[in-house]
Formats: structure tokens, sequence, C-alpha cells
């Protein structure tokens, strides 16, 4: 018998990395979002001082090639393990630069957003007093280790 590649130990490697590439992505998406957050309110602070700032290209780019779910996903993973209502998901947004008046009733497209998120075990949610409140549910290498589970 001729000697053949070790595919398996060569799939159990390239494994390894994705699931180190998928941990480091989830870390780097945190890092993103905060980041969004920070040059959004220096952009603010430097209109209320009067100071003349070319806007972030990078910032803008996010903004038009990020859908709403990935952003409402990211801001609860940055504040996990809180729980936060979705008044405050809409203030999360509003600092990342996102204009809440595209949209008619903005907090209602936000809960269904999170409702649909929930549904499909991307978060948690929980109620008090009556009025659902959400967090991250799990990171990325979590969910895929939950599902392995499940099958």
């Amino acid at each position: 018998m001729k000697d053949s590649p070790d595919y398996g130990k060569a799939y159990r490697h390239v494994s390894r990395e994705l699931k180190n590439a998928l941990h480091e992505r989830e870390k780097l998406d945190n890092r993103i979002t905060t980041l969004r957050k920070r040059i959004a309110a220096l952009a603010a602070n430097c209109q209320d001082e009067g100071i003349e700032i070319e806007p972030s290209a990078e910032a803008e780019y996010l903004l038009e090639n990020t859908g709403l779910t990935d952003d409402i996903v990211n801001i609860l993973k940055v504040h996990s393990p809180a729980w936060l209502f979705p008044w405050q998901v809409k203030n999360k947004l509003e600092q990342l630069g996102y204009d809440m008046s595209n949209y008619k009733n903005p907090l209602a497209t936000i809960h269904m957003v999170l409702k649909r998120l929930s549904e499909s075990s991307r978060i948690q949610n929980l109620d008090f007093d009556g009025k659902a409140a959400y967090r991250a549910s799990r990171t990325q290498a979590e969910i895929i280790e939950f599902k392995k589970k499940r099958s």
C-alpha cells in the first residue's frame, strides 16, 4: 500500500486555525464597534467646538455596508454580559452614527430585529417587569460547539 497524505491531521489543523480565526474576528468586531462609537463621539465634540475635520471614510463605509442586524449583535457583544433594553440599543446605534430618522418607527424596527435574533438564539432575552431586555448569548465558538452537541 502506498503512503498516503495524512488528510485527517491536516483537517484537524485547519479546523483549529478556523476556530482561532473566528475568535480573532469576534475580538476585531468588538474593537471596531468601540472605535466607531469613539470616532462618532469625537466628531460630535469637534463639531461642538467648531473644529473642522475630514469625515472618516472608514466610518462612512461601515455605516453604508454593515447591516442593522449585525450592528445590533455587535453592540450587545460589546456590552455583554449586561442586559440592554431596546431604547438603549437605539441610543448605541445613534452613537455609531446611525441616522434613525430614516425609519418611520425606529424603536419598532429595533424591537423586530431583537425578537428575530432572540428566536434564532443569537441573543438572549429576559423579561424585566414586563419589559424585554437583551444580551449577546454566546461567542461564535460557543454557538458552533452548542450546535455540534445538539446534532
